[in-house]
Parts: structure tokens; sequence; C-alpha cells
């Protein structure tokens, strides 16, 4: 009895991304979401007017938040995007194949301009760094990306990490600020 409640609940879940992706490819133009791709309840996703979204064959989980600026590009490939995420581009981030990133991370590829002048923070705008994650990442829970960081394939962040660095490809990084921690063989 339980498998048949189970395999209701799958298929409404199912029902119901199809029609968010519908959604936002109606609301978007400059959107390309694939037919493997499944989005959960309360995710936000914006892409601004002349903004760039590429979600293929992934998996963006509950309460996540999306966004793509003014004449940015992010894009998504193969990826499972675990709960509550954030990633905010305003520039340029590519997430390739088969990564994992847990919840609560944080990717974001610009931050503000600040000064001790009278200037407001608003007014002086971004620094801007585009963001490159290759193949095979594990990015662990509550982790932030900062602007201009790569990281290389089959790397591993670690949770509650502060990434402001590149990420040499099959290493381990972690701690505020990242650091390698050792290699995998």
């Amino acid at each position: 009895m339980f498998k048949v409640y189970r395999k209701i609940f799958e298929i409404t879940d199912y029902i119901r991304s199809k029609f968010r992706i519908l959604h936002l490819r109606l609301k978007y133009q400059n959107i390309v979401i694939d037919n493997k791709t499944r989005i959960e309840k309360n995710c936000k996703i914006v892409c601004v007017d002349t903004g760039s979204l590429i979600l293929k064959g992934c998996h963006i989980s509950e309460g996540s938040f999306i966004i793509v600026a003014k004449n940015a590009e992010l894009s998504i490939y193969d990826t499972f995007l675990g709960r509550n995420c954030l990633i905010s581009s305003n520039k340029s981030i590519i997430i390739k194949n088969d990564c994992l990133i847990a919840e609560m991370v944080v990717i974001r590829d610009h931050n503000h301009k600040y000064n001790l002048n009278d200037d407001t923070i608003a007014s002086l705008g971004n620094d801007k760094g585009a963001i490159s994650i290759e193949n095979n990442v594990w990015i662990g829970a509550k982790a932030t990306i900062l602007k201009g960081v790569f990281i290389g394939e089959n790397s591993v962040i670690g949770a509650h990490s502060l990434v402001n660095t590149k990420v040499e490809a099959n290493s381990v990084f972690a701690g505020i600020p990242a650091k390698k921690i050792t290699r995998k063989y």
C-alpha cells in the first residue's frame, strides 16, 4: 500500500517539475532547460532580460535560488544542486558534468566594490570574475565559492569552506580560506 502512495507522490512531483520548467521557458526568452532537468518546489529562478541560463540534466533541490543578471551567463550540466543553495551570476558561471553540490552552498561571481569615502556601496558597482567548476566536483555543505575561481576536475571542497583561489584537479581543499589538504590517487 505504501509503495502505491509513494509512486503516486513521485509521479505528482515529476508533473509539477515539468510545469515549473514550462513556466520558466515561457517567462524568460534566454533560458534553455532540457527534459532531464528536475526542479523541486520553492525554488526561485530569475534570468534577467539579456542573461543566459542553461540547465541540462540537473536536479535543483527545494528552496534553491538561481539568478542570472543582465548580460551574464550561467550553465549547469548533469549536476545535483542541494537544498537552499544560491547561485548568482553577474558575469559567467559554468558548472560541468557530474558535480554534486550539497545544501546551502553559495556560488557568486561578483562582490561589491567599496572604499572609505562618502560614496554609497550601491553606487560603486561590482567586481566580477568568471567561475568554472570542472567535471566530477563535490562541494560540501555551506561552502562558498567566490569570483574568479577555477575548480579542477575530480576535486572535493570541504564543508563550510571559503574558496577564493584556484583549486587543482584531483585534490581536496578545505578551510577559511580553503587550502589544499591532500592529493587523491
